[in-house]
């Protein structure tokens, strides 16, 4: 167990949900599509591949993330952007022998001395061992995937939006929503 992760067992992400990868522009994106490179093997084979279940996100865990990684190297991260793709879909994916390709389990990371603890934490992760070849190949059915881009600034805007729309909601106040705002799945 790597430091920050949390003690309980992994359980399988409901197919239902609707994950989130945060990824950067030009270090994972070239001409607006995420690059097979972005998709680390050893995360694939063991560490897991970092995604954030979108029901339980704190959006401001995502916004410190991109932060910090940001300012370790400036010069590829220039613009922050989320992946965001069904569980479903992923878990469906099978090889070239007719296997099961991932798994995606839920891996809450829990709080350090120095970490937030984020209860949306999961991870992708090759289904069975493989070699190298075939987690090249993992990496290619995991792609497509990734390649709905949100600005990270923008659904941060749409979450606030929801935020206060629910807030009024609740309070009993029937204002209409913005305009502008957008729905669940237009982000």
């Amino acid at each position: 167990m790597s430091v920050g992760e949390a003690s309980e067992p992994f359980a399988a992400v409901p197919h239902e949900e609707w994950l989130l990868r945060l990824n950067f522009n030009p270090e994972h994106i070239d001409n607006g599509k995420v690059v097979a490179s972005a998709i680390s093997l050893t995360d694939l084979k063991s560490r897991g591949y970092s995604v954030d279940r979108e029901r339980h996100i704190d959006i401001t865990i995502i916004a410190d993330r991109a932060r910090d990684q940001a300012a370790n190297k400036p010069e590829k991260r220039q613009a922050p952007f989320l992946s965001k793709f069904e569980c479903g879909p992923v878990c469906g994916e099978v090889d070239t022998e007719g296997k099961a390709a991932f798994l995606v389990e839920a891996s809450p990371v829990a709080e350090t001395e120095t970490l937030r603890a984020n209860p949306a934490h999961a991870h992708i992760k090759s289904a069975i061992h493989r070699g190298d070849a075939g987690l090249r190949q993992l990496r290619i059915l995991l792609l497509p995937h990734l390649q709905r881009l949100i600005a990270l600034e923008d659904y941060v805007r749409a979450a606030s939006n929801d935020d206060e729309a629910a807030l009024a909601k609740v309070s009993g106040n029937d204002a209409a929503p913005q305009p502008d705002k957008a729905s669940d799945n237009q982000i």
